[in-house]
């Protein structure tokens, strides 16, 4: 067919809202993962000034969440910091409240900085404190306050980008700007986690029960853990949060771990499929992603996108958390690691 008919043909096609498949795949490597998101390291010292300065500048009324969306370079705009997972730190300064609300996205945190703050969800509060780790699942009423004398921080991560390309985002307010407690503090722990669980069973494929983890407790598992094994050559020594009602996951659609890397630690190269949010709770050390090294501190935030080869290395040795899509993926079938050579 020649150029003035092919191009006749499609301008057709392309009234009837058709296209041609062999002219839309004409040049793209579908042997691989596109790959398109890029590195990003934040670094917390550059990012505190700011949001401190958010802090005096925009009321917790007027911002209703006052965060500084961690926004990678491939999608500027787009308040992704994946393909699939949106991430901010967000700040509540002493006596400050963040309104209640609920939204069909999940929602984890992991406390940067301060004590003295406390989140609620469904009724049931749990103090934060640095390294802790919180599950906001899925249409769960939240809010947050600071009756503390110190700003508190943390990481937010939320699959609002993988929910929105379903089209499913809903969002809904609370009458109130704080909710109710109504379960005592500790309640989903005793229920939950002492390696027991109530007659009802399961969730419902929900997120964890157990919404708050420790780092304390975290931190003595992982430093046990290390005591009776050797490290991994590419993770360290590496535990994920489970939802106890299954061993699975804490959420259905994000995965997330902490990982203690031993001093002089040396990692190989490794790259998987899920997008990796990282952010150092201790210590220090440099990551490699391609042919792109960053040097990390604590309380630090990157990015190693998916299907990225990369490595970590710690000489004094670190704390790493970390969190991605490997939940929804696995469930789907799609998930894929490599170690190259």
């Amino acid at each position: 067919m020649s150029g003035d008919k092919q191009a006749d043909f499609h301008k057709r096609l392309g009234a009837k809202n058709v296209g041609a498949l062999w002219v839309a795949r004409r040049g793209v490597d579908l042997t691989k993962p596109a790959a398109t998101g890029q590195p990003v390291h934040w670094a917390y010292e550059d990012l505190r000034p700011d949001i401190l300065e958010a802090g005096a500048i925009v009321t917790a009324e007027d911002a209703f969440r006052r965060v500084l969306v961690l926004e990678n370079p491939a999608w500027h705009g787009e308040m992704r910091v994946t393909n699939s997972l949106y991430a901010g730190i967000q700040l509540v300064r002493p006596g400050e409240t963040a309104p209640c609300h609920r939204h069909s996205q999940t929602a984890l945190r992991f406390v940067l900085e301060g004590s003295g703050a406390y989140t609620t969800v469904d009724g049931e509060r749990a103090l934060l404190s640095p390294g802790d780790f919180v599950v906001t699942p899925y249409w769960s009423w939240h809010d947050h306050i600071n009756e503390g004398i110190e700003d508190v921080t943390w990481l937010d991560v939320l699959d609002t980008p993988m929910v929105g390309f379903f089209d499913a985002v809903f969002r809904e307010f609370h009458n109130d700007v704080s909710q109710s407690i109504t379960k005592p503090d500790g309640y989903s722990p005793a229920r939950y986690g002492a390696n027991m669980a109530p007659d009802t069973g399961g969730n419902g494929g929900r997120a964890s029960p157990v919404f708050r983890y420790g780092f304390e407790e975290t931190r003595a598992a992982l430093m046990r853990l290390a005591e009776g094994q050797d490290a991994h050559p590419v993770h360290g020594h590496k535990l994920h949060y489970i939802n106890p009602t299954d061993g699975g996951a804490a959420t259905p659609t994000m995965d997330a771990a902490m990982r203690l890397l031993p001093k002089g630690f040396k990692g190989n190269d490794y790259r998987a499929t899920d997008g990796l949010v990282y952010c150092a709770i201790e210590g220090a050390g440099r990551t490699i992603i391609e042919d792109q090294v960053f040097e990390f501190a604590e309380r630090d935030v990157f990015v190693v996108p998916g299907w990225h080869r990369h490595r970590i290395d710690s000489p004094g040795g670190a704390l790493l958390f970390s969190v991605s899509d490997r939940a929804a993926q696995q469930k789907l079938g799609l998930w894929r690691e490599e170690f190259p050579a």
